[in-house]
């Protein structure tokens, strides 16, 4: 994960559970040609980042089986402040996870959520 684009800050961190705080720079590589108009974070990208997160947090070691349930309600733009939680759960090989908006009125609206399995 490249820092000066986007800035972490982990907020809560247990044996099972991250939350993550982040800040999306405009110049991110992954918003070139997605769109003109209105750049959006590619669905991805966001998968990317999950990944990336849970091999810092739980285990270097895990890869992605399959993408059991994602969706996408809510496009990510430049300079969105986005709290990514991971939940692991570590007998079944499943994570969950969730993308909410940081917003001042703390309105908790959701970006994207889903369920990936994971192997070694």
């Amino acid at each position: 994960m490249d820092k000066k684009f986007v800035k972490e800050k982990t907020i809560n961190i247990s044996k099972t559970s991250v939350d993550i705080e982040l800040t999306i720079s405009p110049d991110l590589f992954w918003f070139e040609g997605h769109f003109k108009s209105q750049p959006l974070l590619p669905g991805v990208a966001q998968l990317n980042w999950v990944i990336h997160y849970t091999k810092k947090y739980f285990d270097k070691s895990l890869n992605l089986r399959s993408v059991d349930v994602i969706k996408f309600q809510c496009p990510i733009i430049p300079k969105d402040r986005l709290m990514l939680r991971l939940t692991w759960h570590e007998s079944i090989k499943k994570l969950e996870f969730t993308y909410t908006f940081i917003t001042k009125n703390n309105s908790n609206k959701i970006a994207s959520t889903g369920k990936l399995t994971l192997c070694h």
